[in-house]
């Protein structure tokens, strides 16, 4: 009975951690108008997830999220970019990861996560920009 009652509140208390597992991809010239020669848009695409992100600050993540568990667990997807050397290391990350996406997941699913944003402050520094992270935290039953 004691043990029991043990594994539950210990169950409970994992049940509350957040987790946040990120992965940093390098920018590729995106296949669209060029203004003065320059690229108008950035590519991020990874095995997980593909993303954009316009001269105007205006940026685009989707990808699928794995929920493992029947308990379930509540997902968010975010981005953020930076300056780095290649390979995305040493990167400066201009800002915080915005998180777009949130969705209930579970029983197994995997749910196609979408959304995107608008950074005004990324424009200033386009030119610049060489990487991309993706970011999916986890609240609840997460494994």
């Amino acid at each position: 009975m004691l043990l029991s009652a043990l594994l539950a509140v210990s169950a409970a208390c994992l049940a509350q951690e957040d987790h946040t597992h990120k992965s940093a991809v390098a920018a590729r010239p995106g296949i669209s108008e060029s203004t003065g020669g320059k690229a108008d848009r950035l590519d991020f695409i990874a095995f997980d997830f593909r993303g954009w992100l316009r001269r105007s600050g205006e940026w685009h993540v989707e990808g699928d999220v794995s929920h493992r568990g029947l308990v379930c667990g509540d997902y968010q997807t975010g981005m953020r970019f930076g300056i780095g050397s290649p390979g995305c290391t040493n990167v400066e990350w201009i800002g915080e990861v915005r998180y777009v996406t949130s969705r209930k997941q579970c029983n197994d699913a995997s749910l196609r996560h979408v959304g995107g944003d608008t950074q005004p402050e990324l424009a200033a520094r386009f030119d610049q920009i060489t990487c991309a992270e993706r970011a999916v935290r986890c609240n609840g039953n997460c494994q």
